[in-house]
């Protein structure tokens, strides 16, 4: 009796120790792929703001090289973009012109042996263009985001600088960091560590030291294997649970993970047992063999099935808890774990899905995992799904279980990151024809002037006195043909100059109620059902007017658009630091072809429309650091999406 005992003990511990291996696996992965997540995350947004200081730089660049750009100018852009400083130095490195101290000197005159290399090499016309990246600025405690690009004709450099506090603050906020302090606070874990040769480089609070890589083989094995490795180790003369895995990303191993769980529920068990053994061998000369067997066998089950829904307890919370949506499948593409962000992201709850297929929350996602996974052997890759009008785009990263009849798929929604990426290119795109319009309009105007000055004398000093009528009429077809140049060229000049914002503090349940009154009498007239939903009555900063000629040119895309008995609604929202305003028609909608148009300029489908209305609300908006975009459908209607910050310093 007392070694069949001894024997369940052992099997027990056996399997809480396969329990522990594979929900410690499938933990430690988990943090891994968020880290990476996050890593990637922080690469983007560094390479989108190098992106958008360098566009400004080439503006200015531009400005510069036409001779037309002053100190005061500089500093007017600087306010308006947001720019902490910009300097403009000549080819022997001299500052000459600068949005931040007056007096003009060189360039760190105190400190020019410290210059990026990245400077020197556009001074010395090696480079055209350079990311400097996170810096040093000169007062202590601050950092800066810095870019350059070479002026023109290689006559030195501008260099644009960035206050790095909110870039860095972010990254805080996001970081490795945070998520290994997050998880950590779960009962169970009692330190999350990621290290490598050189010490510590992130772990949960209060650790600060732990034994170094050199020196230990499981923690080297683990930087030369990706697989998760698990010992029993004595952390501060206590014994935990710990699981390694080494992080690599993009080719580079950056450390190992290790995780500490806590093994008291083990050692609590070992106690039980050990008692239980003592006492049957106790009651063995009164009880019959049988039925001792029979009690201890019932009794082992009992606690090793409340070991076990303890792991799974404290495992789940873990994925519960994810910034990402997690869905865990079985060979059979039948839903065994689906957690809370899973269900914001599809809109089911976790009873309408468990043990169901997964085509059950998307059939795009379905056929995706089986082509990228099953077929072509991915452990990444997207999809995207259509929902009412909008589209939206997922990223999903896989990885399977150790006997490969179970898979993790870690979702995240690139969603937001395609609509950045697709106001950028617009961005460079309306640049760029702004840019070939000015320089198109100043070369023709002068010429057009000319042809139109000539028609004036014609017709007043050389009129003929033959077919004078004839003449007059030729005459006059010219004029009026080069008014309408000249007029063209004006759009061209005026849409090429920088608008000048005149941003003050707006009630927006005042704002939006006087649009509504501009609105009401056509809506009545065509009996069309017109909404204003302002939710709240919250302080907005932006410049008014406009704003009001960018939602005024949209309303009225959506009357034109919309049919009688139809329905138009603008409704907003403060979420945070931004604001959202949301046109909607129920009219014609855009088709396909012409959705990823409408914001060119001069790109129109009405005969009286002159196709600068869209390209000019995209000028306005993205003046005020926002963006807009929009989903159709035909036959069903349009959605209009403005997002800019709500809250900024006058």
């Amino acid at each position: 009796m007392i070694v069949s005992a001894y024997f369940e003990l052992t099997e027990s511990k056996k399997e809480i120790y396969r329990l522990l291996d594979k929900q410690s696996a499938s933990l430690i992965e988990t943090i891994r792929l968020a880290s990476l997540n996050t890593l990637h995350s922080s690469d983007e947004i560094e390479n989108l703001l190098a992106e958008r200081l360098l566009d400004n730089a080439r503006f200015i660049k531009s400005l510069d090289s036409s001779g037309i750009l002053t100190e005061q100018k500089l500093a007017n852009y600087g306010k308006m973009n947001s720019l902490f400083r910009i300097n403009i130095l000549n080819d022997k490195g001299e500052r000459v012109l600068s949005n931040g101290l007056p007096q003009l000197g060189l360039f760190r005159s105190k400190r020019n042996q410290q210059r990026p290399e990245e400077i020197t090499a556009l001074l010395e016309g090696k480079l055209n263009e350079a990311v400097i990246g996170l810096k040093e600025g000169r007062i202590a405690g601050n950092n800066r985001f810095a870019v350059a690009v070479a002026r023109a004709n290689r006559k030195g450099a501008i260099i644009i600088n960035l206050d790095a506090a909110s870039l860095l603050a972010f990254r805080k906020k996001i970081g490795i960091g945070k998520i290994v302090q997050d998880i950590a606070e779960n009962p169970g874990i009692v330190y999350i560590v990621l290290q490598d040769s050189g010490g510590v480089l992130t772990a949960s609070k209060g650790i600060t030291t732990i034994n170094a890589i050199q020196g230990d083989a499981l923690l080297q094995q683990a930087l030369q294997e990706d697989k998760p490795l698990t010992r029993e180790f004595t952390y501060r003369n206590t014994k935990v649970y710990e699981v390694i895995q080494q992080l690599k990303f993009e080719g580079e191993t950056i450390g190992v993970f290790r995780i500490g769980l806590a093994m008291d529920e083990i050692k609590n068990l070992e106690t039980r047992m050990i008692r239980r053994i003592i006492i049957i061998s106790l009651l063995l000369a009164a009880i019959s063999i049988i039925v001792l067997s029979i009690v201890f066998t019932m009794e082992n089950l009992k606690s090793v099935s409340k070991e076990l829904s303890k792991v799974k307890t404290f495992s789940g919370a873990v994925l519960e808890n994810m910034g990402e949506a997690v869905i865990v499948i079985n060979s059979d593409f039948s839903i065994s774990l689906f957690n809370k962000q899973a269900e914001k992201l599809f809109g089911k709850e976790v009873q309408q899905v468990l043990g169901l297929h997964l085509t059950l929350c998307s059939d795009q996602l379905f056929s995706s995992y089986k082509q990228s996974v099953i077929d072509e052997k991915q452990n990444s890759f997207e999809f995207s799904t259509q929902t009412g009008n909008d589209t939206k785009y997922f990223s999903v990263t896989v990885s399977h279980g150790a006997e490969e009849n179970e898979s993790t798929l870690v979702i995240k929604d690139l969603t937001e990151q395609r609509r950045l990426e697709e106001q950028k290119k617009r961005n460079e795109k309306l640049s760029a024809m702004g840019e070939l319009a000015s320089g198109v309009a100043h070369e023709i105007r002068n010429p057009i002037n000319a042809i139109g000055m000539i028609a004036h004398r014609l017709s007043r000093e050389f009129a003929p006195n033959d077919d004078s009528a004839e003449f007059a009429s030729i005459t006059g077809v010219l004029k009026s043909e080069v008014e309408r140049i000249n007029k063209i060229i004006t759009q061209f000049l005026s849409y090429a100059k920088p608008l000048e914002l005149q941003k003050k503090k707006n009630v927006t349940t005042d704002f939006f109620n006087e649009l509504y009154l501009l609105f009401k009498e056509e809506a009545e007239q065509k009996n069309i059902t017109f909404t204003v939903q302002a939710k709240e009555k919250s302080t907005v900063v932006f410049d008014p007017e406009l704003m009001k000629q960018v939602l005024m040119n949209l309303l009225q895309n959506a009357f034109d658009a919309t049919p009688n008995n139809g329905t138009i609604s603008l409704a907003t929202e403060v979420i945070g630091n931004s604001f959202s305003i949301n046109i909607s028609d129920s009219g014609r909608g855009i088709s396909e072809q012409n959705l990823s148009k409408i914001f060119n300029l001069y790109f129109t489908t009405r005969k009286d429309g002159n196709g600068l209305g869209l390209s000019i609300a995209q000028k306005i908006v993205n003046q005020h650091n926002g963006t807009i975009y929009v989903t159709s459908k035909v036959n069903e209607g349009t959605t209009f999406t403005i997002t800019i910050p709500a809250y900024e310093k006058l």
